[in-house]
């Protein structure tokens, strides 16, 4: 059972996590406003492996992109090992009626690290949450719960909206079965960080520290956790639940990572560039070009948004990007201002360059650290089902065992298979035998 690490760090207790005056944000139909993407990545996660294909550095710089930036001495360092997901602050959160009745919810900021740049220290919110009742022998299992997309800007934090923006359901799941839940805003997302660095939509090492860093941080906060962990999400978040599973082995040092469940995850978007100049989005695909460009910029300063973007599709960048009382209503309108040609690429070069960065930040980067379980849908408009099963594959060759769930009705966001994915996941700290639908 662990015992909860005393932060060098200042902890302080503020005010709610989530103020009345805040309106949750919500979709606007599965065909604009789904929690995923067909975006980006940004630094390439190429790492030095055995051959197994594990990596053998548990440094964040390690697999550092070469078109990354370098490290800037600007920059605060890197936390230590010991140092990941040490508490900042922490206040307690106040959730909707089902989801505080499930729990007591903590809002915090700990420390973590990004994925690119070599690797610099950052600070992170998110919420902690912890079932009623006492832990069970050997403490509470832990969950990370990755959640979709909800835009760059720091107004998208989940932990500033009392539902979570849609994540409330499923920690409210999570805790009834019996887990403490760490829920990670990801880096740049969520107001309780002072002055952070932008969010890099889509660079996967950067949530999966994330992802990790928050597991630490639920020790910290929650007397009776054990050591081990799973993680979950669906879309950006099934994303980073793989990614964690590539970095448990060296950068969740001290953990006992169980297993991944990813949900349509945006594991492999770079097939959407494969016709160059003539690529042609979906209605669905090309509202996330902006959060695409914005997480594109913060490793890649240089990129000329232009090159992706103009006309209503440019004008409504900030709105598609950003969260808030009036988000519905917003994105709606500066959708309906996209016209046929607004998400044209500019030129070869532009495209060439887009699709090297995805390319190099797909997933598998390497052989996961445990087992996956992987449901996506042949309906999907925004993560077409040829991209997982592509994925899928590559990963299975390397290794990995996988359970595949593959719904030919389903599309994006209606796979209808979340309470499947947390059976598997309760198997797993059950020590069952993980299934492996490889190859696929």
């Amino acid at each position: 059972m662990r015992t909860p690490r005393r932060s060098s760090l200042r902890t302080t207790r503020g005010t709610r996590a989530s103020s009345t005056d805040r309106h949750p944000i919500k979709k606007l139909t599965t065909a604009l406003i789904a929690p995923a993407v067909a975006l980006l990545a940004i630094t390439a996660c190429s790492t030095t492996g055995d051959d197994d294909g594990r990596a053998l550095s548990s440094s964040p710089s390690a697999s550092g992109a070469p078109s990354s930036p370098a490290p800037s001495s600007s920059q605060p360092p890197a936390p230590s090992p010991a140092e990941r997901g040490a508490i900042v602050t922490q206040e307690t959160f106040e959730a909707g009626p089902e989801l505080r009745a499930a729990g007591t919810l903590t809002r915090v900021v700990y420390r973590s690290t990004a994925g690119y740049g070599g690797g610099f220290g950052t600070e992170v919110s998110g919420v902690i949450a912890v079932p009623d009742g006492v832990p069970p022998p050997g403490g509470w299992p832990i969950v990370a719960l990755g959640h979709g997309t909800t835009g760059t800007d720091q107004s998208c934090g989940p932990s500033d909206y009392a539902d979570l923006l849609g994540e409330a359901g499923n920690m409210t799941r999570l805790l009834n079965r019996g887990f403490v839940v760490a829920a990670s805003d990801y880096q740049g997302l969520g107001t309780a960080v002072s002055k952070p660095r932008p969010h890099p939509y889509l660079e996967p090492r950067t949530v999966a520290f994330n992802m990790i860093d928050a597991v630490r941080a639920a020790q910290d906060v929650v007397p009776g956790t054990s050591d081990r962990w799973a993680a979950i999400g669906a879309s950006q978040g099934g994303q980073a639940a793989w990614a964690s599973a590539e970095a448990a082995g060296d950068y969740g040092q001290g953990l006992e990572f169980v297993g991944a469940a990813a949900l349509a995850p945006a594991a492999d978007v770079s097939p959407i560039t494969e016709a160059g100049v003539d690529t042609k989005y979906t209605d669905a695909q090309k509202i996330f070009i902006p959060n695409l460009v914005a997480g594109l910029r913060e490793v890649h300063p240089d990129l000329d948004p232009d090159d992706y973007m103009r006309g209503g599709l440019a004008a409504g960048a900030d709105v598609f990007t950003s969260c808030g009382p009036t988000s519905t209503a917003d994105r709606f309108s500066a959708a309906m201002s996209i016209a046929p040609g607004d998400a044209a690429i500019a030129d070869q070069d532009a495209a060439d360059r887009i699709r090297e960065i995805l390319q190099g930040d797909a997933l598998p980067a390497r052989r996961a650290d445990g087992p996956l379980f992987v449901a996506y849908g042949d309906q999907d408009t925004i993560i077409l089902s040829a991209w997982t099963t592509a994925a899928l594959q590559r990963a299975c060759a390397a290794g990995d065992v996988i359970e595949v769930v593959r719904k030919p009705d389903g599309g994006h966001t209606n796979l209808g298979v979340t309470g499947t994915a947390v059976d598997w996941i309760s198997d797993r700290f059950a020590d069952e035998p993980a299934p492996n639908s490889c190859p696929v």
